[in-house]
């Protein structure tokens, strides 16, 4: 009897308009969005220098003796192959690091010229999954008992040997099935698309962060069918439903993610980049230079320096993002904002992979740093005193070689793996989880303690009907 009642809710769904607008909308925003995707991908991954040219130079060497007063050197961040799943981070956070040998100098933005004329805002799959899809699900089941309420099917239903919790198990699997198989659909068509203009090639753990992707949405999307359930057993009339669905999906999918932000800049105190300045101006009173001191130790004392400003500099990174992860606590009440974190998390963007990129840049630095001093150590002719700021041809404080550092010239800045980003994911998932849960207590819950009982007027309708039923068989048969 459970799966008479999936069949017969899965073919309402499937042929409901509804059903069709959401899903001939869901799979045009995700093709459009993989093929606004593949032109900007191209492009970045075109111009991404392969070598940091300030450092090195175009035959692959570094001079010695310059590399101290080199300050410009900038690292760009790797394109993300997987940005269409979710952008957050691509077009808005940091993507490059300007640093010296002995220090990072800035975190910065630098905007493609192409974004800047275009203006336009990019749709991901997450947005398209989080707005438009959860919406879908809670249309296919608002109204699934309490139109039944309304009609008096409910009550007949329930008259054949089947539970209430078969019931509406029944309905939830059928409209899972529904929004998953349109759901798969829309990807499978957005793949095949972007793999048709060959833009990218996906490696295995590229496939399996977006089958992650896939479960993880499903989970989410899990969620709204169960609110939409939940709106419908609370209520009689599939207006009510609607318009209590309606207000629970504007609060959760707009509303409370859109107060994060506002919040967090109230509750955290993040230093602002004039107090940044005045602090760093401050470092020089920390570390003093005076006139009694040795070479080797006023080298010692401007080196710290400027490793103290790197410290400063990535402190205040680190305040930003607690920033940014305040208002996301602030917000994982809803669901939507719980998924767009795991999402981000699980295809590599967002502060997770702003983080990875700093340190992969501190990384760099300092590798390339030692590789320098190792270098110097191996000239006889090198007072082996490396200098912040202080470099040229006739100083002896430091090597005037021209060599070849090998792999520590070359920045690598690889997205983080499927497994890295399942574990900064997890308690996110966690939380998808927690909600379905509830969701599924609170609507079965409910429903078990639901009066089915037609109201008066649907009771007169039935009443009425009936006795007009008996009417003709009685007239068939000759007793009218």
């Amino acid at each position: 009897m459970l799966w008479t009642i999936v069949k017969r809710e899965l073919v309402d769904h499937i042929t409901s308009l509804r059903f069709s607008a959401i899903f001939a909308l869901a799979v045009l925003l995700m093709i459009v969005s993989v093929l606004v995707f593949s032109v900007t991908y191209k492009t970045a991954v075109k111009e991404y220098p392969l070598r940091v040219e300030q450092l090195v130079n175009e035959d692959g060497t570094v001079n010695l003796g310059m590399v101290a007063c080199t300050g410009g050197a900038t690292v760009r961040r790797l394109p993300l192959p997987l940005a269409f799943c979710s952008e957050t981070g691509e077009s808005e956070l940091p993507n490059q690091v300007v640093l010296a040998v002995h220090g990072l100098r800035s975190i910065q933005r630098t905007a493609e010229i192409g974004a800047i004329f275009s203006g336009s805002a990019h749709v991901d799959w997450a947005f398209v999954i989080a707005a438009l899809l959860s919406f879908g699900a809670g249309l296919l089941t608002y109204k699934s008992i309490s139109a039944e309420l309304r009609d008096g099917t409910l009550t007949l239903l329930l008259s054949n040997p089947i539970s209430r919790n078969a019931v509406l198990l029944g309905k939830y699997l059928a409209a899972l099935i529904a929004v998953a198989a349109a759901f798969s659909v829309a990807i499978l068509l957005s793949l095949i698309a972007l793999q048709s203009l060959d833009v990218v090639q996906f490696t295995g753990d590229d496939w399996l962060k977006i089958g992650l992707f896939w479960i993880l949405s499903i989970g989410y999307l899990s969620i709204f069918i169960l609110i939409g359930l939940l709106c419908s057993v609370l209520t009689r009339e599939p207006l009510l439903s609607a318009v209590a669905f309606l207000f629970v999906w504007t609060s959760l999918v707009f509303i409370i993610p859109n107060l994060g932000g506002i919040l967090a800049s109230q509750l955290c105190n993040a230093k602002t980049p004039l107090q940044m300045r005045e602090t760093a101006n401050a470092i020089p009173d920390q570390f003093t230079l005076t006139a009694a001191m040795r070479a080797d130790e006023v080298a010692s004392v401007k080196l710290q320096r400027e490793l103290a400003r790197e410290r400063l500099l990535m402190e205040y990174l680190q305040s930003l993002i607690r920033q940014v992860h305040l208002g996301q606590d602030l917000t994982r009440i809803s669901p939507a904002s719980t998924f767009s974190y795991a999402a981000e998390e699980l295809v590599g963007g967002g502060t997770f992979r702003l983080q990875n990129f700093v340190n992969n840049a501190v990384r760099f630095r300092e590798g390339f740093f030692e590789a320098i001093r190792e270098a110097d150590r191996q000239d006889p002719d090198s007072q082996h005193r490396y200098v912040p700021w202080w470099c040229g041809s006739s100083a002896k404080h430091f090597s005037q070689r021209v060599v070849d550092l090998g792999p520590a010239k070359e920045f690598r800045d690889a997205p983080p793996s499927s497994s890295e980003g399942l574990a900064a994911a997890f308690w996110d998932i966690f939380l998808l989880v927690l909600y379905n849960v509830f969701a599924f207590a609170v609507a079965f819950w409910r429903f078990a303690r639901q009066d089915v009982a037609p109201t008066p007027g649907v009771l007169r309708a039935q009443k009425k009907g009936a006795k007009e039923v008996l009417g003709l068989r009685l007239q068939a048969v000759g007793l009218g």
